[in-house]
């Protein structure tokens, strides 16, 4: 049946109603999608790394629990990051990395079980480019302070399917030790957080 649109021909008392079926009969049969995001963050779809030089090489470790949430504007391209790591789960190549990367001179996870982040990433244009930036606290230690990462926004089409974060740190900000200067004071972590694809993103 065709939609009436002239309400010039409809008694005045009847005209609001008149109206206001008409604009419920223009609306679209199904809402928007919505265009965030949401994602609990586990150890199958979140790696943390951390990165560290000696004296004796590199050492990499990789916090085997993680949790937390991540909440993503695909409109906007900004995101929201909750994650804790679970300090007692570092894994590191050797055992004496392990052990001096658990020890009171580093995570000191027998005391501070837990690290954890907080922050929001927003886009910038860097050179022309957009980049995008993640700027946040970072509780470790049981201090916590300012912390940024670079951080790359990988899609499949207009979904989101990774968020890679890289950022530096001082571990002497947070209490750490250099071990007599065995151990360089910055240190590089790196996040990667993996979205499910949805069916048009697998094409």
């Amino acid at each position: 049946m065709p939609v009436m649109t002239d309400t010039t021909s409809i008694p005045a008392r009847f005209r609001l109603p008149a109206m206001a079926v008409l604009c419920m009969a223009t609306l679209p049969a199904h809402p928007a999608r919505a265009e965030s995001q949401h994602l609990t963050l586990v150890p199958a779809n979140t790696t943390v790394l951390l990165h560290a030089d000696s004296v004796v090489g590199a050492m990499e470790g990789r916090f085997a629990r993680v949790s937390g949430t991540l909440d993503y504007d695909l409109s906007r391209q900004t995101c929201h990051v909750d994650l804790t790591m679970d300090a007692t789960s570092v894994h590191m190549d050797t055992v004496v990395e392990r052990k001096a990367a658990k020890s009171g001179n580093m995570l000191d996870s027998d005391r501070f079980p837990t690290t954890r982040y907080v922050g929001d990433c927003s886009p910038r244009v860097v050179k022309g480019q957009v980049r995008s930036r993640m700027v946040g606290r970072l509780t470790m230690r049981g201090q916590t302070h300012p912390m940024t990462f670079d951080t790359q926004m990988v899609f499949t089409g207009n979904t989101l399917t990774m968020l890679d974060s890289t950022g530096t740190f001082d571990g002497r900000q947070w209490g750490m030790s250099t071990m007599l200067h065995t151990v360089r004071p910055r240190m590089r972590t790196e996040t990667r957080i993996t979205l499910p694809a949805t069916p048009a993103a697998r094409g």
